[in-house]
């Protein structure tokens, strides 16, 4: 019905209204009957019009309301979002922000077990202090993950995998960032594999390999007892600690070889002279100052310029070699320093050792050599050493004499028919 018309309605309702002051008299009395029925009915219907438009007008001003309390709703929940989208990129920047100071402090660092330390402990503090950070790094020698460094939610908590587990080698085999998010039911792992292997809980793990363009170094790992505790941005994070934390891991590795060859002896691979005397210095000054006691000893191989007159000097190098190899291991214990004097000419140092168990030990390792044959160009011979042996503070109490009376203890040894151990 157009608007026009309850006006209309409207207008007749009033002529009409005014009709009825008009006396009744005026009217036949049928006239009077139809004119009062005309009269219901054109205010039952203005009546009704009335009511349907307020009616619209109220269904209009209802669906008005919940259109306005819908966007109402999606504004909440636009600003909502946009408020954690906030929350998140701060975190992110604050995060960032720490990842930066940290590449500066590990590029002051060139220890591998210090640099490792601080991987650890800074990406747990990184990820809120929750969960475990492992780091795995290939040992030279045995080529596996060991267990370089960890950092625990729970002290107390014991970690059994020293050699990594399934999802590191995952990690390194496919040479990708690992997101697990419930490792139960993974589907790129086995579960009754990964119950077996694992010794704790472990529901979820963000991991990821660290690998250079020239070395192969291990795995940074971030785990917790927790299903669906890491999502992908924390992968993606956790892949930029890993690459800084990987070239300065592999720069402590570099480092430590260089610093090695620059200690020791290429012939041999036992520390060099210098290194030794410099190293047997700080011993003896810890040895006065704690008042606990310090050996060192000096060896020759006897009739060595005769073997290489004999044998060749491949030969003699072959059997300083040898010599070397059981200095070290014989003398395999923390502190002892085994290293070459020069030429022919060994020392040991033997810190917390008094002078009687010293001799005991020159002894032992003089009987061992003179029972011992070498193989050289499929001959075998038989080297001996001779000994001398210098205590603090049972023989000297100054720093350079220790170092003379061992040298002339060797010589009174060599003197006295060789293949045997001197001291004064």
């Amino acid at each position: 019905m157009s608007k026009k018309n309850p006006a209309f309605f409207s207008l007749i309702f009033v002529f009409t209204s005014l009709a009825c002051l008009f006396p009744l008299s005026l009217y036949s009395s049928f006239f009077k009957i139809k004119f009062v029925i005309l009269y219901c009915l054109i205010l039952a219907a203005y009546a009704y019009l009335v009511y349907i438009r307020h009616r619209n007008f109220s269904d209009q001003l209802n669906l008005r309301r919940q259109g306005i309390e819908e966007e109402l709703n999606v504004s909440g929940r636009d600003s909502l979002h946009l408020r954690e989208l906030h929350s998140a990129l701060e975190k992110k920047i604050t995060n960032y922000e720490s990842l930066k100071d940290f590449t500066g402090v590990l590029n002051n660092e060139t220890a591998l077990e210090n640099i490792s330390d601080m991987v650890v402990s800074r990406t747990f503090d990184l990820f809120g202090g929750k969960g475990n950070v492992l780091l795995f790094l290939f040992g030279e020698k045995t080529r596996k993950l060991e267990l370089r460094a960890i950092k625990k939610e729970h002290p107390g908590e014991k970690i059994k995998e020293k050699a990594g587990d399934l999802f590191d080698q995952w990690a390194l085999r496919h040479n990708q960032p690992l997101l697990v998010e419930d490792t139960t039911s993974d589907f790129r792992f086995d579960p009754d594999r990964v119950r077996q292997e694992l010794s704790r809980t472990v529901g979820s793990l963000v991991c990821v390999p660290l690998i250079t363009e020239t070395n192969v170094l291990g795995v940074l790992r971030v785990d917790s007892p927790l299903q669906e505790a890491y999502s992908s941005d924390d992968l993606r994070f956790l892949s930029c600690i890993g690459d800084v934390a990987k070239l300065s891991l592999e720069n402590a590795i570099y480092f430590g070889h260089m610093q090695e060859l620059s200690v020791t002896d290429g012939l041999t691979g036992i520390f060099l002279r210098r290194y030794c005397l410099e190293r047997l210095k700080e011993e003896f000054l810890r040895a006065e100052r704690t008042n606990t006691p310090l050996s060192f000893l000096m060896l020759d191989l006897d009739h060595f310029k005769e073997m290489n007159d004999t044998h060749g000097h491949l030969a003699g190098d072959s059997i300083l070699k040898k010599i070397a190899k059981s200095l070290k291991d014989f003398f395999d214990l923390p502190g002892n320093i085994v290293s070459r004097y020069g030429g022919e000419e060994f020392c040991v140092v033997l810190p917390y050792a008094n002078k009687q168990e010293a001799l005991r030990l020159a002894q032992s390792f003089r009987a061992s050599m003179a029972e011992k044959e070498i193989a050289i160009r499929r001959q075998k011979v038989k080297v001996t050493v001779s000994i001398g042996v210098a205590s603090y503070p049972d023989d000297v109490l100054i720093f350079e004499d220790l170092i003379r009376r061992s040298d002339e203890a060797l010589l009174q040894a060599k003197r006295g028919g060789r293949n045997r151990v001197c001291s004064f």
